[in-house]
């Protein structure tokens, strides 16, 4: 990252490293940070947007940051300049490897789904090569910082042998006779009248990095910046300039010294003793092997998202599941809802607020943030097509599983808020709330929240399937990579 033009030094305190500059920051989501910025007495600092309080000492402005449960790119900006760094997931509560699953199998099962949406027909995507995607371009921006220190601990210490060259020099050049020139002396005898000749062949050793891991690496060093590229030519608004600031960065890379004179590898890719024993050019390697496997998910995103928060990723997640279920068990009718059609391809149109509802057989549905009004139901009109209705406020759980009269309440809950009984606590207001317009009956039959962990021995009475059946509600451990112990989320 570049540091203020003013010359003012940012510097953040890593738990584990001490004070380290923004660029050498690892971030992590909920998590407090001190700060300081040196040379400055009385700056103007945003985080997001948002002032940050500071106090002043002998050297600058001294302040406590603290970062949102959210992973994705965020923005310092002090005096007027913007410096730009990541917030990586909070491995406590879910890595960042599980965070790419989500991303991996909400698409997998979105391509999957898209043969039950009716779109297909007529639909054209030529005129584009998609082998770009939502999920390549997440992965890029998320672990970009992770290949940056890898570069800077292989170009400390690069890989290299000794190579021999031989060559015809002049005597005079010759400032250690060694025992192959020697030879070639003796065998060579006789032909000149000189004892010595002007011109004597000779040997000379020197290091070189031109050996197989570094030309394998200048070569992904190469794709990845023809890569980048292509994501700022195809690009709109802030992923333009997002993709050429990492593309000038790998072009500043191939300029290093230790790769000027190692050509890019061309041909079939092995893994070498050297790339499978070497912990950093394994790590290096891999890093391009993940990159690679995101090109064949050709649906993506509807929507640009910059500082994406991990709750609403956790609850695409979870919807993307239940759907997974329902076709698994052949009840998977029509799709169409999930996606939106552009010139561009094909878009998974899932957001906050904005209601998608999956139909099953038998005239059922699955829904994702599914809005239930207020109404007064005195004054219903007897052919009204809104069956359901609360008698305080609009409400919107996150997934509705919907068989006929009945409604079935899934919430996911990335961050348990206090413990999960407070947080069932408040699924009886959708049990108690929400009701038939015509019947006045209760039709939530059961609520369940769903989280990746589980918080304490006293509260897995919660997770049991005794206590499901007697209830009707409790909570459901889903955690992205691990496989369920139990089907309570089966619809």
């Amino acid at each position: 990252m570049e540091q203020p033009s003013s010359g003012a030094k940012f510097f953040i305190q890593s738990h584990e490293e001490g004070w380290l500059t923004l660029e050498e920051t690892y971030l992590r989501e909920a998590n407090s940070y001190e700060w300081k910025l040196e040379d400055e007495s009385n700056p103007v600092i945003l985080f997001n947007g948002m002032p940050l309080p500071f106090v002043p000492n002998d050297t600058g402005v001294r302040g406590t940051l603290q970062t949102p449960f959210q992973s994705g790119e965020a923005t310092i900006e002090i005096n007027g300049t913007h410096l730009k760094t990541y917030i990586y997931t909070d491995e406590r509560k879910m890595t960042t490897e599980q965070y790419e699953i989500m991303l991996k199998e909400i698409l997998e099962e979105a391509a999957v789904c898209f043969d039950y949406s009716g779109l297909n027909n007529g639909f054209n995507t030529s005129g584009r090569e998609r082998t770009l995607s939502w999920t390549q371009w997440s992965y890029i921006k998320r672990s970009f910082h992770e290949l940056s220190l890898l570069f800077q601990k292989i170009n400390s210490n690069p890989l290299s042998v000794l190579k021999q060259e031989n060559f015809i020099t002049n005597r005079e050049k010759i400032q250690q006779v060694h025992t192959s020139t020697s030879l070639w002396l003796e065998r060579n005898h006789g032909r000149t009248e000189q004892l010595v000749p002007k011109k004597v062949w000779t040997s000379k050793r020197q290091e070189t990095n031109d050996l197989y891991e570094n030309r394998l690496v200048k070569k992904q060093l190469l794709e990845l910046r023809h890569l980048l590229s292509q994501y700022r030519d195809y690009g709109d608004g802030v992923l333009i300039e997002e993709a050429e600031k990492l593309r000038n960065k790998v072009l500043y890379w191939l300029n290093h010294s230790f790769l000027i004179g190692v050509k890019p590898h061309n041909g079939q890719v092995s893994i070498t003793q050297r790339l499978r024993k070497h912990p950093i050019y394994r790590k290096w390697n891999t890093w391009f092997e993940k990159l690679y496997q995101h090109q064949k998910y050709e649906i993506g995103f509807e929507y640009h998202i910059p500082l994406k928060d991990t709750f609403q990723v956790y609850e695409m997640w979870c919807f993307m599941k239940l759907i997974n279920q329902a076709r698994q068990n052949g009840e998977l009718a029509e799709t169409s809802q999930l996606y939106k059609t552009t010139s561009d391809g094909i878009f998974l149109s899932l957001a906050e607020n904005k209601e998608s509802t999956v139909k099953l057989e038998n005239g059922d549905t699955i829904a994702f943030q599914r809005v239930f009004q207020y109404r007064n139901p005195e004054h219903v009109l007897a052919n009204t097509k809104a069956l359901f209705y609360t008698f305080t406020q609009r409400m919107i759980p996150d997934i509705v599983i919907q068989r006929g009269e009945k409604l079935f309440i899934y919430d996911p809950k990335y961050r348990v808020p206090n413990n999960v009984g407070t947080a069932l606590g408040e699924m009886h207001k959708y049990r108690d709330g929400i009701r038939n317009i015509f019947t006045d009956e209760n039709v939530v039959e059961e609520v369940y929240i769903m989280t990746p962990f589980q918080e304490s021995v006293e509260e897995l009475r919660y997770y049991s399937d005794r206590f499901h059946q007697r209830y009707k509600m409790g909570a459901v451990k889903m955690m992205p990579g691990v496989t369920e112990e139990h089907n309570r989320y089966s619809i």
